[in-house]
């Protein structure tokens, strides 16, 4: 497993825009490389009822140095309500993500949040990787799937850190793919399997958001 960290940041949606491209011009000017996940709306309903998050953008860096300048880049936003921290581990479980050097610069993620905790967490863990990540090599279109599990860290005096049970991120070429995978049968498969995980609190969130690899100075 590798390290990453992620910022969420939640607000008014009318902010989207803007902090989208605050946080974009600051990767920019830094020593680092990040990738910019923002919020695609796309053109027909769910056809499952599943919980929709709202963030207004997801930062992922493969190192936390910028994390404290990017939180007030954020903040500074008018709409922006608050941004929140985690360190994570990553499983490749197919490679081909935007955060990858060797990957396509652009792609379309769609991320499932699970909020947690377990009330067994290793049980839970087995149990994901074992039994449910097959459902979802079976599902349409992904062309590749990350499996984020916390890291223990130490957050910075001032940033919000927060504790996900784990995030999940499949990547699609384009919008049409991921629309196909959620009228999959094989996605059906997958939330009636959700029955069967180890006991754990939600809510779980799902979102479709543009991933872009953002190269600094």
């Amino acid at each position: 497993m590798t390290g990453t960290y992620f910022l969420h940041v939640h607000g008014a949606a009318a902010a989207r825009a803007a902090v989208a491209a605050a946080v974009e011009r600051a990767l920019k000017q830094a020593p680092a490389v990040g990738v910019l996940h923002t919020p695609i709306d796309l053109p027909d309903d769910d056809p499952l009822r599943v919980e929709q998050d709202a963030r207004l953008l997801l930062c992922q860096l493969d190192q936390p140095g910028e994390a404290a300048r990017l939180d007030d880049v954020a903040r500074a936003v008018p709409g922006v309500l608050h941004v929140a921290h985690q360190s994570m581990f990553c499983e490749r479980i197919t490679p081909g993500a935007p955060d990858e050097p060797g990957a396509v610069p652009r792609a379309v993620s769609w991320f499932v949040q699970y909020n947690g905790p377990a009330e067994d967490p290793a049980a839970f863990y087995a149990y994901y990787r074992e039994h449910h990540v097959p459902i979802v090599h079976r599902m349409p279109r992904i062309r590749s799937l990350s499996w984020y599990v916390p890291a223990a860290w130490t957050p910075r005096a001032g940033l919000h850190a927060v504790s996900y049970l784990q995030l999940v991120q499949a990547v699609f070429d384009d919008v049409e793919g991921l629309l196909a995978m959620r009228r999959s049968a094989q996605r059906k498969e997958g939330l009636r399997d959700f029955a069967n995980y180890p006991a754990f609190e939600g809510p779980v969130t799902h979102q479709a958001l543009l991933s872009r690899r953002i190269s600094g100075h």
